[in-house]
């Protein structure tokens, strides 16, 4: 390890992987060998081997067989959810009443340490260094308290969103009764938070305040009070669910509900926003986006497994709007960036090469390239999170997220080109170093703040906590009485967020 008086990195003759700001999401940025110079939390220099003039005390680390690349930027991740499992099977409207209607109620204040604990570890071991997280467990001050503190123990980059949301007070009939009395405590809770230097949550700037709006169209007088008030605190992003798929069905237009609303800004984020391509969608809505600086976080890998409808992230990228990545919740899908790169672009291939056989043509070469897929879950997902003149990329001036990948790993040492390795070859196996504002937070392969035994036996203790509590209720004829429910609303047009 670095000296604890020694502030200075030089990663040392490494095959650089990065995309910048000049480059069109499109291309293929070439690679090179460089050394990048790290003082406190900063890139300070990017240059060719052995051509820094270095100071006197320095770590180095040699990097002849590695890959450098930024860190991935998770723009849609419920971190808290490591503490719940069993989920891998089910549908966006299994997930909605077994889990945010009926587990979520359940889950206590220590429960979330954990899983939110475990969650930033899990993401910091596969190579994610920053994640928009979309924290839908704010049941109570404590609850969000200690997901604050063991995002900061994690050593994650976070936007914390706190969503301003209730649990129901009954299934048959689905009611909130306590809704108004939740929402004074969520939103005096951002509000004290957002006073806390500027929204900043932890000494280092690393975990900022951001809010997550699921509940916009049900009272256009408090949308129009709780988003102004958490604009004027500077408090961002703003992130909400937009599905559209099988599951959701009910064509709300939610683009054009938030520009109609007036409330439609460049620190907006629609998760999933598979509402843009389903059946019925407006395709002016791709255009009130653009027009607003506003974007998309698709989760691939859920997205087609659970209903919420097809990814869009790369109908985004040709059309102008920021979009980036995420994998959603590790109780669904892999806690990894490199299958939601791998789903997108799979996913956006098959779609073209389905188009052409419709007319009995087939495509010469893949227009798409793996490069492309790496660009949405690093800078991409940095312009969705509105941090990409920070992060997202390896430049002089940008905060130090980096990862280290071993080049000549299993996975990896057949592959030349470390974008085509790191979208289709690597997992968190691969990942040997994780830098985050200038700490080595991952080591070797090995974890440095939290030993992970640990943490994994007080998990797994909790999840079992949660599961007794969940063994009361019988939650396959909750499922049918929230089934109707959606059914109704789906009749008066309103559409349902997970």
């Amino acid at each position: 390890m670095p000296p604890k008086t020694c502030s200075t990195i030089l990663l040392r003759n490494g095959l650089l992987a990065t995309y910048s700001k000049g480059d069109d999401p499109l291309s293929v940025p070439a690679t090179r060998r460089v050394d990048v110079l790290i003082e406190d939390d900063r890139i300070v220099d990017v240059a060719e081997p052995n051509s820094l003039k270095l100071p006197q005390y320095y770590f180095v680390i040699d990097c002849s067989n590695k890959w450098i690349a930024p860190g991935f930027v998770d723009t849609h991740r419920h971190v808290w959810m490591s503490v719940v499992n069993d989920q891998e099977d089910w549908t966006l409207s299994e997930y909605l009443c077994k889990l945010s209607w009926t587990t979520a109620a359940l889950v206590t204040a220590e429960d979330v340490y954990l899983g939110q604990l475990a969650g930033c570890l899990q993401a910091i071991h596969g190579g994610t260094t920053t994640v928009v997280d979309h924290f839908h467990c704010a049941n109570s001050v404590d609850h969000i308290e200690q997901a604050i503190r063991a995002t900061d123990e994690s050593g994650l980059r976070s936007m914390f969103c706190i969503a301003r949301q209730s649990l129901p007070t009954s299934i048959d009939p689905l009611e909130f009764d306590d809704d108004e009395e939740v929402s004074k405590m969520q939103m005096d809770t951002i509000v004290r938070l957002s006073s806390r230097d500027k929204g900043r949550l932890t000494a280092d700037g690393r975990v900022t305040l951001g809010m997550a709006y699921d509940v916009q169209g049900i009272n256009s007088a408090e949308d129009t009070r709780i988003v102004s008030l958490v604009r004027s605190l500077g408090v961002r992003p703003i992130t909400a669910h937009y599905v559209g798929g099988p599951q959701a069905p009910a064509y709300s237009k939610k683009v054009r509900a938030w520009s109609e609303a007036g409330l439609l800004k460049d620190d907006v984020i629609f998760s999933h926003g598979s509402g843009l391509m389903h059946k019925r969608c407006d395709p002016d809505e791709w255009k009130l986006l653009k027009d607003a600086g506003a974007s998309i976080a698709s989760t691939p890998e859920d997205e087609l497994g659970m209903g919420h409808g097809n990814p869009v992230a790369y109908e985004a990228v040709r059309r102008g709007v920021k979009a980036g990545l995420g994998i959603d919740s590790a109780s669904i899908t892999s806690a990894e960036m490199f299958p939601a790169m791998r789903f997108a672009l799979q996913w956006e291939r098959g779609r073209m090469h389905e188009a052409l056989a419709k007319d009995d043509q087939a495509a010469r070469y893949n227009s798409l390239t793996a490069a492309s897929a790496f660009r949405l879950a690093t800078l991409g997902g940095a312009e969705v999170a509105g941090r990409s003149s920070d992060i997202g990329s390896i430049e002089a001036g940008k905060l130090a997220d980096i990862v280290l990948y071993n080049a000549e790993s299993i996975n990896l040492a057949h592959c030349h080109d470390p974008f085509k390795g790191i979208v289709f070859h690597a997992t968190a196996a691969d990942v040997e170093w994780v830098i985050i504002n200038g700490e080595i937070v991952k080591r070797e392969g090995n974890l440095v703040r939290k030993n992970w035994e640990e943490v994994a036996d007080a998990l797994r203790r909790s999840i079992r906590a949660v599961q007794e509590r969940v063994a009361q209720y019988d939650l396959d004829e909750r499922y049918a009485a929230a089934m109707k429910f959606k059914r109704d609303r789906a009749e008066d047009g309103v559409e349902a967020s997970d």
